[in-house]
């Protein structure tokens, strides 16, 4: 179902989707001493027209990892809560 704006959720007897959401996770810097002591990085999930799938915007101005798994984990971290809003 697309959303409409012109379209209630009380007049179609659904309860209100989850358009958006911004998670903001922090961490000690990197031991290269290459960022701040902390790090911090804030993931946007939008979903806005209920598509099978949402996207993500990221936000940071320093954030290390070791590896893609690790960024992989924050994101299934967000996706899980849309999936509990479904």
């Amino acid at each position: 179902m697309r959303y409409n704006p012109k379209t209630t959720a009380k007049s179609n007897n659904m309860k209100p989707e989850l358009m958006s959401a911004s998670f903001t996770f922090g961490q000690e810097g990197n031991t290269e001493g290459t960022t701040s002591e902390y790090e911090e990085i804030t993931i946007e999930y939008q979903n806005p027209f209920d598509l099978h799938h949402g996207f993500f915007v990221l936000r940071t101005t320093g954030w290390s990892i070791d590896n893609a798994a690790e960024l992989a984990e924050l994101l299934d971290r967000i996706l899980k809560v849309d999936a509990k809003e479904k």
